[in-house]
Order: C-alpha cells, then structure tokens, then sequence
C-alpha cells in the first residue's frame, strides 16, 4: 500500500461501478481512501476532470498524484461553478485508489481549505462533513434559464435530467443479462483498461440512453430529435418513415409513433458493438422499442427500453429508468478530451 495513504477496505461495490465512463481499470471500488495535499493543477473538460496535487509524506518528500471525478457536465447538474477551488489549495480528497500502486485516485468528495465540503461522483454522499460543523457547497443557478425552460416547456418536450442518487433513474444497465454462452465468453474477456468509452468515442445505441448527462427532446418538422449534452449527439426519431436505409449507423434508425400519450421507439440497423459499458457485447441484429410517457404532474419522463438481440441474449428482456424536469439545468457543450492516453 502507498505509504503516503490511509486505506479503509469496504466490503460493498462503491459508487466507482457506477462511473459513467468506465474506470474500473484504473481505480479499485473495493477500496477508500483520504489523500490530503496541495493543487497544482486542474482541467475542467469531460468525461472527466482531471487535477493534479503534491502530496508531502511524513519524511518531508513530495510525490505529485494525478485525481480524477466524474465529468464536468455532472457538476453543472449540481450547480457547481468550475471556482470553487484553484491552484495553490490545500485540499483533502477522500476516493477510490489506484489498482496498480499507482499515485492515482479517483475522487468522491473534496475538502476545501474552508471546511465547504464538494460532492464530486455521480453518487457521492457527504463525508468529511459527517462528524463536523462543515457544510456542502451551495448549488447556484442562472434564474433566467429556469423561466425560459417553464416557459417552453410542452409536454415531452423538454430538457430533462438524471436524479444522480437513485438507482431507479441511474445507472440503467445493472448486469445480470440473459446471456448466451458466447456473450457471455465475450464479456468474461473484457479489459476495461482498454475501454474506448473513456475517449471521445461516439456512443451508440442503446448504450448512449443510460447517459446521467441532461439530454433535450425536441421537434424538427414531423419529426423528432433527442439532443445529448453527451458528445454533442443528435438522435432522429423518423415520424412519418417506415422505410429503413439498407445502412447501418451506430445510432441506428429509429421510427417512432404515438400510442395514446406514449411515444414509442422502434430501432433497427444498429451497428455499434457495445451493449453497455461493461463488457457486453451486441450484434447489429440487436432491436430496440422504447416507450417514453409523461407522470401526470409532468415533471417527470418514465421510459422503457426492450431488447431483442438473439446472438447475444437468451430472451428479450426490458430495463427501465426516468428522468426528471429541473427547469434551471439547460444542454450545454460536451467540451470532450481524450483520456485513453493512460492506457
């Protein structure tokens, strides 16, 4: 163990198995740690941020250890402006660490130097501020995106946003898939060291709907578009289109009808070969139906995705999440940097 660390061993998956970008080949879930030392530096991009500290050991000698948190987009959720901490901080990080002896961590919560604690994983819980007078960093948000929004807002459509701490809305794919024996070969060989979820990498489907980043649903003529904050994406939703092209893209074609005050999604031709973000694979005969309905207060949007993909999946199943109206979040840009470079 790394003598500049204090380690508690936990028995219980942490919230790392739920990063939203594979991290679990870097960072032990397993394992918390604290770490306490000055900022020298910090990058505020997706899919993750990225900071660096020198951290001085008990004989005096300095080590420099690289930290990373959840993306940039999930702190603008939690209305955390990019200020609230800077270069010359002395702070305290309290995560996940390095699986390889590395001086490396994962970050759940930060220590400012004025005791405001920062939440800083997509289902982080106050820590350091637990047993202490010390409170958690206030959310500010921009008022006028919140009237806009409620002025906007028309049934479905809408910015909508992932409740970050539940596990009905996130993380979707959970596991425990009907698998056939390939699948399941293919799964048991992955490397999550190699995982090309932690570039810039487009998403496909259905992988791309577990997303905890906002993502807006919008009109464009008689059809419809689902606008991911992530990587920018766009998804049509063809209204009035019953003919497929003989092509295959990783978002693939979706046509979508209304049943009653239910929009139903029906995807074919996809060709991306991620399931989810753990291993498991798909094919390009993969299909999707989804339903998405509004709760009757219509601040929430309940959905629904079925799967049928023989080659990979024993029997068609379905998983479910929802998400929820926050009028003061907006889509903002994904501002992506590549992070296989640690590879």
């Amino acid at each position: 163990m790394n003598r500049y660390l204090s380690v508690v061993i936990l028995l219980l998956v942490s919230g790392l198995a739920q990063a939203h970008h594979s991290t679990l080949g870097f960072f032990n879930p397993e394992e918390r740690a604290e770490l306490e030392g000055v900022l020298t530096n910090i990058t505020w991009r997706n899919p993750h941020i990225r900071f660096t500290m020198d951290v001085t050991a008990a004989d005096g000698t300095t080590e420099e250890w690289k930290i990373e948190a959840s993306a940039l987009s999930v702190l603008k959720q939690r209305g955390l402006d990019q200020r609230f901490m800077k270069p010359g901080d002395q702070i305290k990080i309290y995560g996940h660490p390095s699986r390889h002896g590395e001086p490396e961590m994962w970050a759940r919560n930060v220590l400012l130097p004025n005791g405001t604690e920062v939440l800083v994983a997509t289902r982080s819980e106050a820590y350091f501020t637990v047993s202490t007078d010390g409170e958690l960093l206030d959310s500010v948000f921009d008022d006028q995106i919140a009237e806009n929004a409620r002025a906007s807002a028309d049934g479905i459509f809408r910015v909508w946003s992932t409740v970050l701490n539940d596990r009905d809305s996130f993380p979707m794919f959970k596991g425990d898939y009907p698998l056939t024996a390939e699948a399941a070969q293919i799964k048991a060989d992955w490397n999550p060291s190699s995982d090309q979820l932690l570039s810039c990498w487009e998403k496909g489907m259905p992988i791309l709907m577990i997303t905890p980043i906002p993502l807006e649903i919008t009109r464009r003529g008689d059809d419809i578009v689902i606008v991911f904050e992530e990587d920018d994406t766009e998804r049509e939703i063809h209204m009035n289109d019953d003919s497929p092209p003989e092509e295959s893209s990783f978002l693939g074609y979706s046509r979508g009808h209304w049943d009653g005050d239910t929009l139903v999604i029906e995807t074919t031709n996809i060709n991306a070969p991620d399931f989810d973000d753990r291993g498991t694979p798909q094919t390009d005969n993969i299909q999707t139906t989804e339903r998405l309905s509004l709760s009757e207060d219509e601040q929430r949007l309940n959905y629904s995705i079925a799967f049928n993909d023989p080659e990979t999946f024993t029997e068609p199943f379905e998983l479910n999440r929802y998400f929820i109206w926050r009028p003061e979040i907006a889509i903002g840009e994904w501002d992506c940097e590549n992070q296989m470079d640690r590879i």
